[in-house]
């Protein structure tokens, strides 16, 4: 991890060598945090939606898009701007206080529908956003929590997908009384921690089991009345696929996936996973600790509700390329303890 850590210090961007001092090495001094906070705030991207933000401090857009509130808070504290920055404090501060409202544009009337139905909708999305943030520590965060525990419990009671579906005009729907993760699920306990009890903790770890015995996972609708809602599936079909064979974009699916595992604390209990996390180890090692593979899809640079993982301005060099997913290797390999 060494020659990784040496070439994203002298190599990458001001967010990444904030993330790697402040989230990795834990080691980072008060000079050196304003320095670099006062660098990230220059990104261009975060002038983006900075400058959308109206006089109290909202982005009137589709929530749900990339040009909303959700996208825009996790960007920013994807890029390490500290939630305590007023610009972002104001879009939290809003996001608290329209606690019914909030959700204007495609998510409105369907994501009351996910919540309803145990899917999770806007107000999972809510608490969500909250946790990339670093906030956790109120009750409708807490109570989505314990609603993704739930769901993740009840997976338990699955031994095939047939058990959870039917069909529906040519579609697989889930069956009533069904509780099923979403990727906000995952994120929401990949971002928290007071959830973490050795129970809780169990749960997760069977549940996942669980999850890489069923894929390859179909997608599965929601049924309300005569409507088919698309549930957040997105990076949950294929816990266990073959790297070997990845496109480009399976590639950016997968990285989203495992750092949320990894962040989850289950890799080093999960052979299936732990052995893809060796996959990814040995090819740095090959590569004399950096991520040379010449990927290049939309979904790793283009920010929005469920893409983008590039936190350097553009992948017009292969150096800004190797940095933004040599980092994510690296907070794979962080959060899986597997140095």
């Amino acid at each position: 991890m060494n020659k990784t850590l040496k070439f994203l210090l002298d190599n990458a961007c001001p967010s990444i060598k904030y993330r790697i001092k402040k989230e990795v090495l834990n080691n980072i001094d008060s000079y050196e945090e304003e320095k670099l906070q006062s660098q990230i705030l220059e990104d261009k991207l975060i002038h983006k939606f900075i400058s959308k933000q109206n006089s109290y401090g909202w982005i009137d857009e589709d929530f749900h898009s990339d040009k909303g509130i959700e996208t825009a808070i996790r960007v920013l504290s994807e890029k390490g701007m500290l939630s305590e920055q007023p610009s972002i404090q104001k879009m939290l501060n809003e996001l608290e206080i329209r606690k019914d409202t909030f959700d204007k544009g495609c998510l409105f009337n369907v994501g009351k529908i996910l919540d309803k139905k145990g899917f999770g909708g806007s107000q999972l999305i809510r608490a969500t956003i909250f946790a990339y943030a670093g906030i956790e520590n109120k009750d409708f965060i807490k109570k989505h929590m314990e609603y993704a525990l739930d769901k993740f419990k009840f997976i338990l009671s699955v031994d095939k997908i047939e058990d959870i579906t039917t069909e529906y005009k040519n579609k697989l729907v889930f069956k009533d009384k069904v509780k099923w993760p979403s990727i906000y699920d995952i994120s929401l306990l990949a971002f928290t921690k007071t959830w973490r009890s050795k129970e809780n903790k169990k749960i997760i770890i069977s549940s996942i089991i669980k999850l890489i015995r069923l894929s390859p996972i179909p997608d599965i609708l929601v049924l309300k009345g005569h409507q088919l809602i698309s549930p957040a599936s997105f990076c949950m079909h294929d816990f266990y696929s073959d790297m070997n064979n990845f496109k480009d974009k399976d590639w950016m699916i997968w990285f989203h996936r495992m750092e949320l595992l990894s962040r989850l604390g289950v890799v080093k209990h999960i052979k299936e996973l732990k052995d893809q996390v060796d996959f990814l180890a040995s090819n740095l090692k090959e590569n004399d600790g950096v991520f040379k593979k010449r990927l290049n899809h939309y979904y790793f640079t283009k920010w929005g509700t469920y893409t983008g993982l590039a936190l350097e301005k553009d992948w017009r060099t292969e150096k800004r390329r190797m940095c933004d997913l040599t980092f994510r290797s690296l907070l794979i390999l962080y959060y899986s303890e597997i140095q």
